[in-house]
């Protein structure tokens, strides 16, 4: 090969004659699948709260909570499905991203939501259970979490995808 000439495409040897880098499409289309198996957990997990019944909670404690748990399904799908769309198109442009970012993003959106019950019940327990009427601002506290949560969990994701799309 001359000095100065560039072999076209796929120097890893994942890529294609055409320039694209086909484990980059391939993670994209991974993070499609999850984000679809990933709304069903979403929607199996916060349909309890919203729908009454045992583990229904008092909204009027939770300024905003309930709004935001209706919204977090199509949020999440939407976010995680752009995220996988964002990589194959750059993955047929050739760029190569990393494997364990892209993995790590998906992941930590579906363990946040799986984890939601846990922070929802802990707050009503708490709520409930405790004199929180004595300390100062907790009530208040208490009721913003649902909110501060699922609202930390989106922006945590967002940078954790802007990180992986920047590497």
């Amino acid at each position: 090969m001359k000095k100065g000439s560039r072999r076209s495409g796929g120097e890893t040897g994942f890529g294609t004659a055409s320039g694209s880098n086909l484990t980059t499409i391939i993670l994209g289309a991974v993070a499609i699948v999850l984000a679809l198996i990933g709304l069903g957990i979403a929607i199996d997990t916060i349909a309890p709260y919203l729908t009454g019944g045992a583990s229904a909670l008092n909204w009027t404690r939770y300024p905003g909570g309930e709004s935001m748990l209706k919204l977090f399904p199509l949020i999440m799908m939407i976010g995680l499905i752009v995220f996988g769309a964002l990589l194959v198109w750059l993955g047929t442009k050739g760029k190569q991203m990393s494997i364990k970012s892209t993995v790590m993003t998906v992941i930590v959106v579906i363990v946040a939501v799986i984890v939601l019950p846990i922070v929802m019940d802990a707050a009503d327990t708490v709520y409930d259970n405790a004199n929180t009427s004595s300390f100062t601002g907790l009530t208040s506290f208490l009721g913003l979490i649902p909110l501060l949560y699922t609202v930390g969990l989106m922006a945590i994701s967002g940078l954790l995808g802007f990180k992986t799309m920047r590497e």
